[in-house]
C-alpha cells in the first residue's frame, strides 16, 4: 500500500471518529439545555431559605481531605462554617501535612486537643489527634499520619455523626447556601437519590470571587484561566447535566460530592488503590448499585456551589490533566466489565462507551490525526483547502458548544462582567489554536504513564493567594 493510500485511511478515520464525537456532544448539548431548564424552573419554586432553617431535613457531615493545604485551607474552612444550612458538621482532615496546615488552623479557629471516637467503619493511617474549635463547636479537626486522599476522606467518614456525607476540596470556596441548594433536591427522592454533585466555578483565587458570603463574581482573569473556565462549563453544562438526565452519571467531583453515608459504609469508603477517589468510587457505585438490582440515582445539579481553584501555568494545567487522563484510564479500566453490558442499563450502554469514544481513544486520534497532516505536508500529499475547511468546521462547532454552556450558566446567576463575558467569547474561536494542544499534550502523557503503570499523584504549587482576615 503506498504512503498516499496510508494517510487515506488515516484521515478517513479521524474523520469518522470525529463525526462520532461531535454528533455524541450536540446530543448531549441538546438534553442538557433542556434539563437545565427544568432545573431553573424548580429553583424558582422552591424555597431554599425554608431548606435552610428547616429541622426536618437531614444532617450532612462535609469532610475535608488536607494535605500541605496552609494557604487555600482557611478560606476554605471559614466558608463552610458560614453554610446556611440547619444542621451540618466540618471535619477537616489533616493528612500528615509537612507545612503549617496545623498550625494555621489552630490559631485561625482556636483549636483545642480533645478526646474523639471512631466508628470503626473503615481501617485508616493511624490518627494522631484530635482539636475542637473553641470558636465553633461544629468544626473537627482530625490529625493522621499520612496516607493520601482517599485515606484521609475515610478518616472522617469514620466520624461523621449525620446521615449524609459531603466530601470537598481543601481550596474550594463555597456559597452560604450551598447544601441548601442540593439538599432541598435529596430530599425529594432519599431513598433514590444515593449521590449528587454540583458545578463548582473555577478561579485564580477563589477567596476572592465570593462575595458576601452568598453569591460570586468571577474576576477577569488571563486567557490560561479562561479557557480552563469555558471547559469547565461543557463538562458539566453540555455533558454532566445531561449524563444525569439520562441516568449514567460517572464522576461526582471531589470539589463537591455528597453520599448517602449508609452506601459510603457499606462500600467502605473511599478506595486507597486507585489515583483519584472521586472517579472510582462513582464508577463502583453504579457498578454495585446496577449488579444489585437495586433503584437509584447519582444526580449532577447545575447549580453553582462554590469556587475553586484552577491552574496558573501551563506547567501547573498539564500535570493536572495529564492525571485526570491517568485516572479515567486507571478507573475504566478496572470497570470495563461494564461496557455494552445490558445488565448496566445506560450505564453500560451508553455511559462506559461514551467515556471509551471522548476520553479514552481520544489521545490516539488526536496524535494520529498531527501526524497525519506532517507527514502529508512533507511529501505535498495535502488538500490544504480542505484542511482549513476543516478546521474552520471544527472551530465553529468548538464555540457552539462553548457558547450554548455559557448560556445555560447564565441562566442560574450572572457571575461574568459583561467585560469578561465578551472575552471569553472572543477567545473561543483561538481555542483549538492555543488551548487544544496543551490539552493534547497533557492526555499523550497521561496515556504513555499510565501504559507505564504510573499511579503517582504528582501535585504541583498552589497558587498565590492574598491573605484574607
Amino acid at each position: 500500500m503506498s504512503l498516499e493510500a496510508v494517510l487515506q485511511v488515516l484521515v478517513a478515520a479521524c474523520a469518522v471518529y470525529l463525526g462520532l464525537v461531535y454528533a455524541s456532544y450536540l446530543w448531549l448539548m441538546a438534553v442538557g439545555l433542556w434539563e437545565n431548564r427544568r432545573r431553573v424552573r424548580e429553583h424558582t419554586i422552591d424555597d431554599v431559605a425554608t431548606v435552610a432553617t428547616s429541622r426536618f431535613f437531614p444532617g450532612v457531615s462535609v469532610v475535608v481531605a488536607a494535605y500541605n493545604e496552609s494557604a487555600a485551607l482557611p478560606s476554605a474552612v471559614r466558608s463552610l462554617l458560614a453554610l446556611d444550612y440547619s444542621e451540618f458538621e466540618v471535619i477537616v482532615v489533616n493528612d500528615g501535612s509537612t507545612d503549617e496546615t496545623l498550625e494555621r488552623l489552630v490559631a485561625a479557629f482556636d483549636l483545642v486537643p480533645v478526646e474523639a471516637a471512631a466508628r470503626g467503619v473503615v481501617e485508616t493511617e493511624r490518627v494522631r489527634g484530635y482539636y475542637r474549635s473553641t470558636l465553633d463547636a461544629r468544626l473537627l479537626v482530625i490529625d493522621k499520619d499520612n496516607g493520601g486522599k482517599a485515606d484521609a476522606l475515610n478518616a472522617g467518614l469514620d466520624h461523621c455523626r449525620f446521615r449524609y456525607v459531603c466530601g470537598v476540596d481543601a481550596d474550594t470556596v463555597f456559597a452560604r447556601d450551598a447544601l441548601s441548594r442540593v439538599m432541598r433536591v435529596v430530599s425529594r427522592d432519599p431513598a433514590r437519590i444515593v449521590g449528587l454533585t454540583s458545578f463548582v466555578e473555577i478561579a485564580e483565587d477563589p477567596s476572592r470571587a465570593l462575595v458576601d458570603g452568598s453569591s460570586f463574581t468571577i474576576p477577569d482573569s488571563r486567557p490560561l484561566l479562561a479557557y480552563q473556565t469555558i471547559d469547565y462549563l461543557r463538562a458539566f453544562y453540555n455533558n454532566r447535566i445531561a449524563w444525569s438526565r439520562l441516568d449514567f452519571m460517572l464522576c461526582a467531583i471531589g470539589a463537591f460530592q455528597v453520599w448517602r453515608r449508609d452506601l459510603l459504609d457499606d462500600l467502605r469508603g473511599w478506595s486507597r488503590d486507585f489515583t483519584c477517589e472521586d472517579i472510582e468510587l462513582t464508577f463502583r457505585v453504579h457498578e454495585v448499585l446496577r449488579r444489585r438490582g437495586r433503584p437509584y440515582h447519582v444526580v449532577c445539579l447545575p447549580d453553582r456551589v462554590g469556587v475553586t481553584e484552577g491552574p496558573d501555568t501551563v506547567r501547573k494545567l498539564v500535570a493536572q490533566r495529564e492525571r485526570w487522563q491517568r485516572v479515567i484510564l486507571e478507573t475504566w479500566w478496572a470497570y470495563r466489565s461494564m461496557c455494552l453490558n445490558r445488565r448496566y442499563g445506560s450505564v453500560g450502554l451508553v455511559g462506559m462507551p461514551f467515556y471509551l469514544l471522548s476520553e479514552i481513544v481520544a489521545p490516539v486520534f488526536e496524535l494520529v490525526a498531527v501526524v497525519t497532516l506532517c507527514v502529508g505536508a512533507v511529501f505535498g500529499l495535502v488538500d490544504w483547502r480542505l484542511c482549513v475547511a476543516v478546521t474552520l468546521l471544527i472551530t465553529v462547532l468548538n464555540s457552539l458548544f462553548s457558547t450554548g454552556a455559557l448560556l445555560m450558566v447564565d441562566l442560574h446567576g450572572q457571575v461574568y462582567r459583561r467585560r469578561g463575558l465578551v472575552r471569553l467569547l472572543l477567545l473561543m474561536p483561538l481555542e483549538l489554536f492555543v488551548y487544544r494542544p496543551v490539552m493534547t499534550w497533557a492526555r499523550i502523557k497521561g496515556t504513555w504513564r499510565f501504559l507505564r503503570g504510573d499511579r503517582a499523584w504528582h501535585k504541583f504549587e498552589r497558587n498565590v493567594r492574598a491573605e484574607t482576615p
